[in-house]
């Protein structure tokens, strides 16, 4: 029996979005996929992204497992940085893909993840990418077809299926699920911390290792090699009090890059260690963005013929370290469930909720009171949490490692391993 020919619009060119692609072309070939990208190009920036747990088999059943190694961060581990600038704990990756620690062993910046995955689907049959376009709104008929239009270019059209792979933000979820489709913050669970990314150039004193200092009044910075002889820095700042982000959520919203970048160099003043090369790097960094830290909390990802993947249904924030496989997982079970119903979508995406709910409420577990444990506000604060690292990164502590293996699990579940089996879609199911 011939499988019918879906036509589907994918909504973000990202990470979830090509790889939704490339499974539901694997598994169902008749589909034609459109991807949708905001940008004029393949957004190709951002920092480093982890592959843990259920997401490496994907990535392995993808071929690809490979080039991510190939384009691997160089990262060897994160060192805690104390007041004083000295190292206060050390970890080391883990070599264990089963459990790995804060340095996972498939550490990939997002951009290139994101090229691997345009380069693995741009050309295959049914799959077409159009850049420089977004959606404006999306109307579903009583013909069981959704009709989308467009900003620029594109010609309204209708699909039988619209998938929404655009990030937090996301505009498909405003437009379909908001009660006011101007609330960029409904569904968002705020963590009260925000953060600003940006490339630096390196120096002598920069190692294999990350390097993580906490400054009172809640800052972080976060400094992360490459395989490019450069520096990704973060830098962060968290308070349980969300009034004292009123200003730079106004900035992010209704203001440019340059108020933004002043808004994190004046709370970053007097933060001591290496906070004014930081601060330098980022007024003259060209590649600058932030966001707020927020998990994305929804009763339902689909509604008729729309459904949601990834952080646009289910972001885990990037302090849970699996936001990128959650995403990878997603988009497989999602692709693999209308392979199997595609003739009957509300199945389908019904058992795509069905299966990936229990992987997401699991992923989107934060060790209690984070971020705020892990970025304290005052010095005493900052000496205990580094005195806690030096305890767990002692010898004495790491030579056994089931209790580091513990220890990553109660961080998170998917660095300490997990029990959630992935589905196998398609060939030996």
């Amino acid at each position: 029996m011939t499988k019918p020919a879906l036509d589907v619009l994918v909504v973000g060119g990202g990470i979830a979005g090509p790889t939704f692609a490339f499974w539901l072309h694997k598994l169902l070939p008749t589909a034609h996929i459109t991807i949708l990208e905001r940008s004029p190009a393949p957004r190709l920036s951002g920092q480093a992204v982890d592959i843990r747990a259920a997401a490496v088999p994907i990535v392995e059943r993808m071929g690809l497992i490979d080039m991510v190694k190939k384009y691997a961060t160089t990262e060897q581990g994160i060192d805690f940085i104390g007041i004083d600038g000295k190292v206060a704990g050390s970890f080391p990756k883990s070599g264990d893909m089963e459990a790995q620690s804060f340095t996972s062993e498939f550490e990939i910046l997002r951009g290139d993840f994101a090229k691997i995955l345009y380069e693995s689907t741009k050309s295959l049959p049914n799959i077409s990418y159009i850049f420089d376009e977004t959606i404006t709104s999306i109307t579903q008929t009583q013909t069981e077809k959704v009709e989308v239009t467009f900003k620029n270019h594109h010609p309204t059209q209708t699909y039988d299926l619209v998938v929404g792979a655009d990030g937090q933000s996301s505009l498909t979820r405003r437009l379909i699920f908001n009660k006011n489709p101007k609330n960029k913050q409904e569904h968002l669970r705020r963590l009260g911390q925000y953060s600003a990314y940006f490339t630096l150039p390196s120096i002598l004193s920069d190692t294999p290792f990350a390097a993580w200092y906490n400054a009172p009044h809640g800052r972080l910075i976060l400094l992360r090699p490459d395989q490019y002889g450069t520096r990704r820095c973060y830098l962060g700042v968290t308070d349980s009090n969300l009034s004292r982000f009123d200003e730079i959520d106004d900035i992010m919203h209704n203001k440019g890059v340059e108020e933004q970048k002043k808004w994190f160099a004046k709370e970053f003043e007097g933060a001591g260690w290496q906070s004014e090369r930081m601060v330098k790097g980022m007024m003259e960094s060209d590649d600058f963005y932030m966001q707020e830290i927020a998990q994305v909390k929804m009763e339902r990802w689909s509604e008729g013929r729309v459904v949601l993947v990834g952080d646009a249904a289910y972001c885990p924030s990037p302090i849970s370290g699996v936001g990128t496989g959650a995403a990878l997982v997603g988009s497989y079970i999602l692709a693999g469930e209308l392979s199997l119903h595609p003739d009957n979508i509300s199945l389908a995406l019904a058992q795509y909720e069905k299966h990936t709910r229990p992987f997401v409420e699991s992923v989107q577990h934060l060790i209690p009171g984070a971020p705020q444990v892990a970025n304290p506000q005052t010095e005493t604060g900052i000496k205990v949490f580094n005195t806690v690292a030096w305890v767990l990164s002692h010898p004495f502590v790491t030579k056994f490692g089931g209790a580091m293996k513990k220890f990553y699990g109660w961080v998170s579940p998917a660095f300490g391993g997990t029990k959630w089996e992935v589905p196998v879609y398609g060939e030996g199911k």
